[in-house]
């Protein structure tokens, strides 16, 4: 059953006793009516011809807040009820009878209408009138207040919306399930150097195609077969990322996404962006990491020769230096040996001397060779426990000198990451220092002990009670051939911490010292931390 608008009336409808069956009937139809519409969510008024209110809903009182008082005397006409409006302000300022005149005078040419008008107090009234076909009108009152805030709101994102996406660098187009383009951004068309007039509402995909094709942004093609073909390929609507040389030189990396809406694919998103500079910063950062390839493969080849050359000059310093050397001890023992009683005691106590230094010549020598050699060659890096390794040296160290009193305090579950060759020779460089210095005590006390970690890098402390040193020669410490005791307050060469710097360094480690003079030494070192073990899966 189709169902048209509903005209209906309101008012208080009384029955007379004069009234005939036939004015009964009617009064029972204004009676539904009146029921029909005072349930109605928008105010109904009707006027006669006379221009005089005949019918009206509660929600039309209530909408624009008209009193009771206006209704006292019996049924307003439009011009009482536009003077009411007038006097409270709801026309704006004016003389409140010209204004009420006005409107009456409007409602005589009896033409549908269709305005909103804002009340003092902010709410907005949409008002729809239709003539009738006897004279007068009936007018439908709808408070369309939030309606008008969301308009609003929405016009106001619009322009938020529009600002945003023309402030981008990159061009930004989306297209609907038609291929129609129903956003762009002026990036898209200066980046693509679209002809001024082709982007419009209702511009579609193919119509960009088209332009692109002519304009030989695709090269040499057949302009309809291109477009044919890339309709089809947007028609599917997949994710895509192309980089396209346009003919000025310029390159553009092109990103499209599906757009989704409800769970249903409704077109795609597609930004553009210029991306010359950055590809030829690329290009140059290639060109450069070629040349550091080439630079690099130079470089350890030249090592490689560099270390053919420091064995062989190794293999000279052992062969060439010794020699004299052994040949000097030998004829100077030989000379003390044989003719002991010929010399006199200066003589003996000068060949005594030439021994002595040969001899220290010779430790140099091969400490020397032992700095080089330590310097290079492959890393053969294992999970080492220094611990026990650190136990085992102070245990060698203990037995050459059964004598002495020491206190070793070795931390137990001490592991790193190192080669196990040079990490036995860095303990016994830095544990053999620490018994030597401590030599002149009635009880040593050697410390090794964990520190935490930083960086992967875990850190110890090996701590003496010896001789300790002075911290004004601490640069020292570390150089060869430095040493900062007299030769005959404690024996050696000063080449052990350096070397010990130098094979922690080559672990990504390092070592310093500090020390009072009396009171013992503390040195700290790093090396690399023995890395956890993934879980492995049942």
């Amino acid at each position: 059953m189709r169902r048209g608008p509903v005209i209906a009336c309101s008012g208080k409808i009384r029955h007379r006793p004069d009234q005939t069956p036939g004015s009964m009937l009617s009064t029972l139809h204004h009676t539904v009516l009146q029921s029909i519409i005072d349930h109605l969510p928008s105010g109904v008024t009707m006027f006669d011809a006379g221009q005089r209110l005949v019918a009206y809903n509660q929600q039309a009182r209530k909408l624009l807040d008209f009193p009771d008082e206006l209704f006292a005397h019996g049924m307003p006409t439009l011009y009482d009820f536009a003077l009411f409006n007038a006097r409270r302000g709801e026309y704006g300022p004016g003389d409140p009878e010209q204004q009420a005149q006005a409107v009456s005078d409007r409602a005589r040419s009896l033409q549908p209408h269709v305005f909103e008008r804002q009340r003092p107090d902010g709410t907005v009234i949409e008002i729809r009138g239709t003539p009738l076909p006897t004279g007068g009108f009936v007018s439908i009152y709808t408070d369309v207040t939030e309606r008008k805030r969301s308009e609003q709101e929405a016009r106001r994102l619009a322009v938020y919306l529009d600002a945003v996406i023309n402030a981008l660098p990159q061009g930004v187009t989306v297209i609907d399930e038609h291929l129609v383009i129903r956003l762009w951004n002026r990036s898209f068309e200066q980046l693509l150097d679209l002809p001024e007039g082709l982007m419009k509402p209702g511009v579609t995909f193919e119509d960009v195609a088209r332009s692109n094709a002519q304009r030989g942004e695709y090269g040499e093609v057949d302009v309809e077969a291109k477009v044919v073909e890339a309709a089809a390929l947007a028609r599917q609507f997949l994710p895509h990322r192309l980089i396209r040389q346009r003919p000025n030189g310029r390159t553009l990396e092109i990103v499209g996404s599906a757009l989704s809406i409800d769970g249903q694919i409704r077109g795609f998103v597609t930004t553009y962006t210029d991306v010359t500079e950055l590809r030829e910063a690329q290009q140059a950062l290639e060109r450069l990491n070629a040349e550091l390839d080439q630079r690099v493969t130079e470089r350890t080849r030249a090592l490689q020769d560099l270390n053919k050359e420091l064995e062989s000059f190794t293999y000279s310093v052992s062969h060439d230096l010794r020699t004299p050397l052994r040949s000097i001890q030998g004829f100077s023992t030989l000379l003390l040996e044989t003719e002991a009683e010929k010399l006199s005691e200066q003589g003996r106590t000068s060949l005594q001397r030439i021994q002595s230094n040969a001899g220290r010549m010779g430790s140099l020598i091969t400490d020397l060779l032992s700095m080089a050699q330590h310097s290079r060659g492959d890393l053969d890096l294992q999970q080492v426990n220094l611990s026990a390794m650190a136990q085992g040296v102070a245990n060698e160290l203990q037995r050459a000198d059964p004598d002495r009193q020491a206190d070793w305090r070795i931390v137990p579950g001490l592991w790193v990451q190192a080669d196990p060759g040079l990490l036995r020779l860095v303990l016994q460089n830095l544990l053999g220092n620490a018994w030597k210095y401590t030599a002149r005590r009635d009880m040593a006390v050697i410390e090794l002990s964990g520190s935490g970690e930083i960086d992967r890098m875990c850190w110890f402390e090996l701590q003496d009670n010896g001789a300790g040193f002075d911290m004004q020669y601490a640069d020292q410490l570390f150089q060869p051939f430095q040493r900062l005791h007299r030769p005959h307050e404690f024996e050696g060469t000063g080449i052990g911490l350096a070397i010990v710097q130098r094979i922690l360094q080559r672990h990504g480690g390092s070592i310093n010292g500090q020390a009072e003079i009396g009171q013992g030494a503390l040195f700290r070192f790093c090396l690399p931390c023995v890395q956890a073990q993934a879980p492995q899966g049942l």
